[in-house]
């Protein structure tokens, strides 16, 4: 079952900032990208746990693998030697996709009640049955995906899969492996790259829903993050036309975003949002914006807002975090936040209360970096103020008067001018944000930039 996005006071979305946060957040340790913890947190996050369901006419095996085929499991495994029923206890926690926390108190039951424990899961999910029927169901699937079925076999074969992926435990999931996760994204590609009147949205959200299943345990969110263009094709899935798809997709890239293992996936996400962007000229995060749209259901806002803040707040460098919130509001989002604060509902409410928690923070840190200088963000005087002061009797000064004047030479054309601003501000960008952490040792004087050509792009 999944519990509402705003639970927990967070949402399941980013922790709660601290006052004692500084300009740069604290690296992640070594110690924190357990496997379970990585579980944890998905689950946590976008509600990824979900209601067993009765199967669809479409043939299918529910077996397990691991156990050894015993028509009387109780009896062998009291003839079993400890250190092996131990071994056996260990497959079926797996098994049972538990996270570390639930783990520890079954460990510390006496051997008894784990051999009657085992037992009981062998008969109860009939675990016992042998390892090659299991691969046989998943491997049917996997020939059934690639055999070229039909938009209504496709969807109803999809729908199968994606309850025996739900329903069975983390060894059918292993069964379906690699193998079936690049079926999957292949045909979820191919119903992507279909013009728009053409892309059959039914089977396209099936397979979300799919991966979804498949990567609610820690192989399958190994297996995801080791594709290619796995991310890629679940951004481009963020479809405001499809708002439960949407939805969907939205909740597994918030999940990707705050993985403590591996470092920087938020980044990587945000390059999966670029690269579609890219792929359909547009900003990059205008599907989000068109999300919080007015029109939208509320459940669609809270996903995007959750994606907004996980890209965000996971970000380690203060300048990061201050040009992906900049860039949100001049694309639209500083309009939007005034009607979404006027909606009620709860969980829309927790996360714009860590937008906002977030935003204040930053802006103390940027404050402190800045000696301390009260500032106003957004007041154009307090801004310019502070920038004159920080170059004035030093070398910067006549370069900063420069940049001004040349501002002043803008053309005045009422289309073209704030394509300018916004070539500027880009180039502003990519130069504060270099990571590669080399001196701005700028030797030559002329750049080659066709402005013209970029601007026409911006108007376009």
């Amino acid at each position: 079952m999944e519990p509402p996005a705003g639970g927990g006071g967070y949402g399941g979305g980013p922790p709660p900032p601290s006052k004692g946060n500084k300009e740069k957040k604290k690296p992640k340790g070594q110690d924190e990208g357990g496997d379970g913890k990585s579980k944890k947190f998905l689950e946590r996050f976008t509600s990824i746990r979900m209601k067993k369901e009765k199967e669809k006419p479409y043939p299918s095996h529910r077996n397990s693998t691991n156990f050894p085929d015993n028509s009387n499991p109780l009896q062998t495994l009291q003839e079993l030697e400890d250190d092996v029923v131990l071994q056996l206890f260990e497959k079926m926690l797996d098994d049972m996709n538990l996270n570390p926390e639930k783990q520890q108190p079954l460990r510390e039951k006496d051997i008894m009640i784990k051999r009657e424990m085992v037992s009981q899961y062998l008969h109860t999910s009939k675990a016992g049955m042998s390892k090659k029927e299991s691969s046989r169901s998943a491997l049917m699937y996997i020939q059934d995906l690639k055999s070229g079925l039909g938009d209504n076999s496709l969807l109803l074969c999809l729908e199968s899969l994606r309850v025996s992926l739900n329903n069975n435990p983390v060894s059918w999931v292993q069964n379906f492996g690699a193998e079936g996760l690049s079926c999957l994204l292949e045909i979820l590609k191919r119903i992507q790259d279909e013009q728009a009147s053409l892309r059959d949205v039914r089977s396209e959200h099936e397979i979300i829903r799919c991966l979804k299943a498949f990567m609610n345990n820690n192989f399958g969110i190994k297996a995801m993050l080791g594709t290619e263009d796995g991310i890629l094709l679940l951004a481009r899935a963020v479809d405001r036309s499809v708002p439960a798809m949407m939805i969907d997709s939205l909740k597994l890239l918030s999940a990707l975003c705050i993985l403590p293992q591996p470092e920087d996936m938020h980044e990587r996400v945000l390059e999966a949002l670029t690269e579609r962007a890219e792929m359909e000229e547009m900003e990059r995060f205008k599907p989000l914006l068109d999300g919080l749209n007015i029109a939208s259901p509320v459940a669609l806002k809270v996903s995007c807002m959750q994606l907004i803040n996980a890209v965000i707040s996971q970000g380690e460098e203060l300048d990061y975090r201050v040009h992906i919130r900049s860039e949100l509001m001049r694309s639209g989002l500083a309009k939007l936040l005034k009607e979404l604060r006027n909606t009620e509902n709860e969980d829309l409410k927790v996360q714009l209360g860590i937008f906002d928690e977030h935003s204040e923070l930053d802006s103390d840190d940027l404050r402190g970096r800045l000696d301390d200088i009260r500032i106003e963000m957004d007041d154009f005087s307090d801004v310019f103020q502070v920038l004159l002061n920080t170059v004035k009797d030093s070398s910067a000064e006549p370069l900063f008067l420069s940049i001004l004047q040349h501002l002043l030479l803008i053309r005045n054309d009422y289309d073209a001018r704030p394509q300018y601003y916004k070539l500027i501000d880009e180039v502003i960008s990519q130069i504060i944000l270099q990571k590669n952490g080399a001196d701005p040792d700028f030797k030559c004087k002329h750049v080659n930039i066709e402005i013209e050509n970029l601007i026409d792009h911006f108007i376009d």
